[in-house]
C-alpha cells in the first residue's frame, strides 16, 4: 500500500493537488517566501472557544511571544491561567494557579479539545510554516484560498492521518503587506473551533530572552498523557 501511494504521489498529482490548482496560490507563495524574514513576533490577542457543551462562545485576552527558530510564550488569560512555553522540542503547559506544569513532546497534538490544543497545536506547528511551498505541499492540503484587499484568508489541513482525525481545517488569515497572522482558528471534526484574532503585532523587535524562561521550583511536573 505504502508503495502504491508512492508511485501515485511520484507520476500523477493527488485529486488534493488538482484541487490546489484551481486557487490562485500567488499570495500563499509569496507569504510562505518571506516567513523567513519574520525573526521575532509579539502580539496580543483574542480566543474565542465554542464546544458543544458551551451555550455560547467564551473570549479570553491572551499575549504571545515568538523568537526564530522555536522558542514561543503563549500566555491565556489576563492574570495568565495557562502559560505554554516552547523551547526546540521541549514544550511545558504551565497551570500557575495549581503550580503544575505539563510537559508535551514535540509531536503531541492529542488530548481534550479545550483551550489548550489551540496553544498546543499553535506551538507544535513549524515556525516558519514551511521553508518553502514545496515543503508546504507536502505537508498540507489547500482547502480554500480568498483575497480580499490585504487580507488573504487561507484554508489547510495537514496530510497526517492522525492530524485528519481531529481537525477538520486550519484556517489563517494573513497580511499580504507585511506577512503578519491576523487570525489562526482549528475547527474540529466535534463542530468545536477555536480562534484566534491576534491586534498590536510587532515584528522583528528585540525579545529579552527571560521571556522564555519560568522558575518551575515547587511546581509539580508530569509527562503529557
Amino acid at each position: 500500500m505504502r508503495l502504491l501511494v508512492f508511485l501515485i504521489l511520484l507520476f500523477g498529482p493527488s485529486p488534493a493537488l488538482l484541487a490546489a490548482e484551481n486557487f490562485d496560490l500567488t499570495p500563499v507563495k509569496k507569504w510562505i517566501a518571506r516567513q523567513d524574514e519574520v525573526r521575532t513576533v509579539q502580539a496580543d490577542f483574542t480566543q474565542t472557544r465554542a464546544f458543544r457543551a458551551l451555550q455560547s462562545p467564551v473570549a479570553i485576552p491572551g499575549h504571545l511571544w515568538f523568537s526564530a527558530p522555536q522558542s514561543l510564550r503563549w500566555e491565556l488569560g489576563d492574570p495568565a491561567k495557562a502559560i505554554l512555553l516552547r523551547n526546540g522540542d521541549t514544550a511545558y503547559l504551565i497551570q500557575p494557579g495549581k503550580k503544575r506544569a505539563e510537559r508535551l513532546p514535540a509531536d503531541h497534538l492529542g488530548g481534550r479539545a479545550d483551550s489548550r490544543n489551540s496553544a498546543q497545536a499553535f506551538a507544535m506547528m513549524k515556525m516558519p510554516l514551511a521553508k518553502d511551498y514545496a515543503d508546504f505541499n507536502r505537508q498540507f492540503e489547500v482547502l480554500a484560498v480568498s483575497t480580499q484587499e490585504n487580507r488573504c484568508h487561507l484554508e489547510i489541513i495537514p496530510r497526517d492521518a492522525s492530524a485528519k482525525k481531529m481537525l477538520t481545517a486550519l484556517k489563517l488569515d494573513f497580511d499580504t503587506t507585511t506577512g503578519h497572522l491576523l487570525t489562526f482558528e482549528i475547527a474540529l471534526r466535534d463542530g468545536s473551533w477555536l480562534r484566534n484574532e491576534f491586534s498590536n503585532v510587532r515584528l522583528n523587535q528585540k525579545i529579552e530572552r527571560r521571556v522564555f524562561d519560568f522558575d518551575l521550583a515547587g511546581y509539580e511536573i508530569v509527562e503529557a498523557k
